[in-house]
């Protein structure tokens, strides 16, 4: 000691005496004394920035926007459950309803809506998916309840019979595929529900159909047979007018010009003796 300052020896002194003073005056720690040092904190007070990050802190009910609504329908026959926004009248709801028809078949449908949830019926709007009584089932977008958007109709099994594309206002509208339960097939553009413009049909036998289409009929197009022929045809308010054949194993061509010829029963079939004397070759050779 004799090497240490005096002053600095005297400020040793002071520190060492005014630290046992503190370990004397200072409680035990929460982790001494068995206790959980989050609820010592909050009951020391501390700010909230000094308190642990595991503390699971209390939501004012002022700042929970996001609550659960539950209702059930008149005469029990559903029930409606969504989360939505407590703030918004009409905030964009994610939830489940289900309904009980006057038959006893029932409607599910789970997704997103957009409606008051306390005094408006659950309107879809969104993403969601539906399951119909009769056991078909829509999954896609919607909008004011109806579908709107892409998605996705599936018959009742075992029925294959299904659609995927485009709709509007519930109905088939853009482009799309149809699946029909007797094996054909759409693929094409939609108006309305109803086809328009170009479209595909292939015939569950395998003949095939390109063209144009006007409120669900035929206007003009081409038929491809399955056994090679070909008939390019044409339509006038859902009647056939005009059509030109070719086969390319017989290597024959047969031309149709007017609509009488078109509508003879005589000629209403290909290939028929009726027709021999109007056959020509792809060269324009008339073969009688």
């Amino acid at each position: 000691e004799g090497d240490v300052p005096t002053n600095q020896h005297t400020f040793l002194r002071i520190v060492c005496s005014t630290m046992a003073e503190l370990a004397v005056a200072s409680p035990r720690s929460p982790q001494s004394a068995g206790q959980d040092p989050h609820v010592s904190s909050l009951a020391a007070g501390e700010p909230p920035m000094m308190q642990s990050l595991d503390e699971v802190l209390e939501i004012p009910e002022s700042v929970q926007d996001l609550q659960l609504v539950s209702r059930d329908f008149l005469d029990g026959r559903g029930k409606f459950e969504a989360v939505h926004n407590a703030m918004l009248s009409r905030s964009l709801m994610s939830g489940s309803f289900e309904c009980t028809t006057s038959v006893g078949s029932v409607m599910r449908y789970e997704g997103t809506f957009l409606n008051d949830p306390h005094t408006e019926r659950p309107t879809p709007s969104g993403q969601g998916v539906r399951t119909n009584p009769d056991g078909s089932t829509y999954s896609g977008q919607w909008k004011d309840g109806l579908y709107d958007g892409h998605g996705e109709w599936k018959a009742c099994p075992p029925s294959c019979e299904s659609f995927l594309g485009e709709w509007k206002k519930g109905r088939k509208h853009g482009f799309g595929v149809q699946k029909f339960a007797n094996g054909d097939t759409y693929e094409g553009d939609w108006a309305n529900g109803k086809f328009q413009d170009r479209g595909k049909y292939v015939y569950a036998n395998g003949d095939e159909f390109m063209g144009i289409w006007e409120k669900g009929l035929k206007l003009n197009g081409t038929f491809y047979f399955k056994d090679g022929r070909v008939s390019t045809r044409r339509w006038q308010n859902g009647g056939l007018v005009a059509c030109q054949d070719f086969d390319p194993q017989k290597r024959l061509y047969q031309a149709t010009i007017t609509k009488a010829q078109v509508h003879d029963p005589a000629k209403g079939r290909y290939g028929t003796s009726a027709l021999a004397g109007t056959m020509v070759s792809p060269r324009g050779v008339r073969i009688d």
